[in-house]
C-alpha cells in the first residue's frame, strides 16, 4: 500500500492486533459472582480456574474501588477466589453510622467474617463522633457494633462514679 506520496507507511509495533481472547468460563463466573454481589455483603466463592481465568476475574472486578478480590490455595493445591463486595460493606457501615449519630444509640451489624469486619473498621476508624467494636464468640457469630462517642464512654463514666 502507498500513500499519496508514493510511499509505504512505516510499520509501527504490530500490523496486525489480535482481538483479546476472551474465556467463557470467566465470562460466566464474572457474570454469576456480580449477580450474587449485586446487594450481598458477604463473599462470593469463585473455584475451579485455571491461572489465565483468574487473572481476568481479578482485573474484572479489581478496576473498580467496589470490590476487593482474595486468593486462597486449598489444602488440595486448588486455588479459590473470594470476591468481596467492599462497596456494600462502605454503604452500609455509613448507613448505620448516619442512624447512629441520629439516634445516638448504638447500631449492632449482621455477623461477618474477619475481613468484612475488618473493611467496616477501616472504614470508620477516622469518622468523628463513632466508634466500632467486634463482639461475640470467633467464627460466624462475630459482628461488628458501631457506638455513638458523645462525651465519655459508659465504662469510663461508672468507673469515675464508682471511685
Amino acid at each position: 500500500m502507498e500513500n499519496e506520496r508514493g510511499k509505504r507507511p512505516k510499520r509501527v509495533g504490530k500490523q496486525l492486533r489480535r482481538k483479546p481472547r476472551v474465556d467463557r468460563k470467566a465470562q460466566e463466573s464474572i457474570a454469576q459472582a456480580e449477580e450474587k454481589l449485586r446487594d450481598a455483603i458477604h463473599f462470593v466463592t469463585i473455584r475451579e480456574l485455571n491461572a489465565y481465568q483468574r487473572k481476568e476475574i481479578h482485573k474484572h472486578f479489581e478496576k473498580t474501588q467496589e470490590y476487593k478480590v482474595k486468593g486462597y490455595r486449598e489444602e488440595d493445591d486448588n486455588v479459590v477466589l473470594l470476591v468481596y463486595p467492599v462497596g456494600n460493606l462502605r454503604r452500609l457501615a455509613e448507613q448505620k453510622t448516619q442512624e447512629v449519630l441520629m439516634k445516638g444509640k448504638y447500631e449492632i451489624l449482621p455477623p461477618m467474617g474477619s475481613f468484612e469486619r475488618f473493611v467496616i473498621h477501616d472504614y470508620l476508624k477516622d469518622r468523628e463522633g463513632v466508634k466500632t467494636e467486634s463482639f461475640g464468640e470467633k467464627g460466624k457469630d462475630r459482628h461488628v457494633e458501631i457506638s455513638p462517642l458523645f462525651g465519655r464512654s459508659p465504662k469510663k463514666t461508672k468507673r469515675k462514679l464508682t471511685r
